[in-house]
């Protein structure tokens, strides 16, 4: 049921960035559209497949995915930020991450269709992120923008990632010392939290914003 109200969530919040379109649609951000999109198509045809007795591997197909997301999400910040150090870092952490999720695949947790899910470059990734994501935060302190920084759209999708990814590092790190967790219903609990507050964040700011920098 949870996990429903997620998909539901997921599909406002696209449908809300689709109206909006004009305020970012000049941006590296239009591609931040096609994500929404491609998550709720994604979430929907493993719905539709399980409704209909197909088992799926979901791991395979998560593992390949949030993979992907990562590596859009650090070309997101890279051609958002405007400090040329920054930028450079984060190009650091792209690569870093790239050669990272080959070695995991290839070495230590193998993506095959029976694949267990990939903590470790879960992880490693969304530690990136974050570091990423305080980069933007303190590039915004340091201009003039910190005094209407809620009018940013990437100050709202920023903090939608920030309060996602590092309330559930300390899940996915777990995993591999407590493996029981993953079925837990407390994990269940924490990952549709989370999921709510990223993609409330995400919808205010397509909402509520004038400009799309940040």
């Amino acid at each position: 049921m949870l996990f429903a109200l997620i998909q539901i969530f997921e599909f406002i919040t696209a449908a809300i960035a689709t109206v909006f379109y004009k305020k970012y649609g000049g941006s590296f951000l239009k591609y931040f559209l096609v994500m929404l999109w491609v998550v709720v198509v994604m979430e929907t045809v493993i719905w539709v497949l399980k409704r209909n007795g197909i088992i799926l591997q979901n791991n395979f197909l998560y593992n390949v995915f949030t993979s992907l997301q990562y590596a859009f999400y650090f070309l997101l910040y890279y051609n958002m930020l405007r400090t040329a150090t920054y930028k450079k870092w984060i190009l650091g952490f792209l690569i870093s991450f790239v050669v990272a999720v080959v070695i995991n695949f290839v070495w230590i947790q193998p993506l095959t269709v029976t694949a267990a899910f990939h903590s470790i470059t879960f992880s490693l990734g969304a530690i990136l992120l974050i570091i990423t994501i305080g980069l933007f935060l303190v590039e915004i302190l340091n201009t003039e923008k910190v005094l209407y920084f809620t009018k940013y759209l990437m100050f709202w999708i920023s903090m939608g990632l920030l309060i996602f990814y590092a309330g559930i590092i300390p899940f996915i790190i777990s995993l591999n010392l407590l493996p029981a967790m993953m079925s837990g219903d407390g994990l269940t609990i924490v990952f549709f939290a989370l999921n709510t507050l990223m993609y409330s964040c995400f919808a205010i700011g397509f909402i509520i914003s004038q400009d799309y920098a940040g």
